[in-house]
């Protein structure tokens, strides 16, 4: 079935809660539009990982994977299996997810100081990793960044992180010896 036809017989039907369980856990298509699908997002940019993060609406989620990481028009992609479609969005889904929690990983909690003095205020979202990232970098324009890989800006954040929590601990350490 197409998945434009999907779509339209989706609204009619009185079991959604578990067709939606059923779509849950479909698998990822080898092959979408005669193009190859990848294994992982490991290789994608970050200005992909962003689009692929800020899906907001059911058709964005069913479309936008295909979009961004293929470049396949939206009229083409309502054209496809539906099965394979929705298979990949959900695959997908799981990935972004996936991403989303190794760059968590990456958080270094906050003293009771560093609460004290409104640290929370300084979350800037998608705008500051990317501003943070270019400064590291030495890059001016905040747009090239959108063509590093994910895994590169990752992997930068973990260092930084791993080297906040040991300079932390050898303050700590340095001020006890001084006590």
């Amino acid at each position: 079935m197409r998945l434009i036809d999907f779509i339209r017989l989706f609204k009619f039907a009185s079991n959604q809660n578990e067709l939606n369980e059923k779509l849950e856990k479909l698998t990822r298509p080898k092959v979408i539009c005669g193009k190859q699908t990848p294994e992982t997002l490991n290789d994608i940019t970050m200005g992909q990982l962003l689009r692929l993060q800020h899906i907001r609406t059911e058709d964005d989620f069913i479309t936008v994977p295909c979009m961004v990481l293929f470049d396949i028009p939206k009229e083409q992609i309502y054209e496809q299996e539906a099965e394979a479609i929705l298979g990949f969005s959900y695959w997908v889904a799981h990935e972004v997810e996936r991403i989303c929690k190794l760059f968590k990983s990456t958080s270094v909690p906050p003293t009771a100081e560093e609460k004290q003095a409104g640290i929370e205020n300084l979350n800037f979202g998608a705008f500051g990793m990317i501003d943070w990232f270019a400064q590291r970098m030495g890059i001016q324009n905040h747009a090239e960044v959108d063509n590093v890989p994910w895994v590169r800006v990752y992997k930068c954040m973990d260092m930084d992180a791993k080297k906040a929590i040991y300079e932390r601990r050898l303050r700590n350490i340095l001020s006890r010896k001084k006590k």
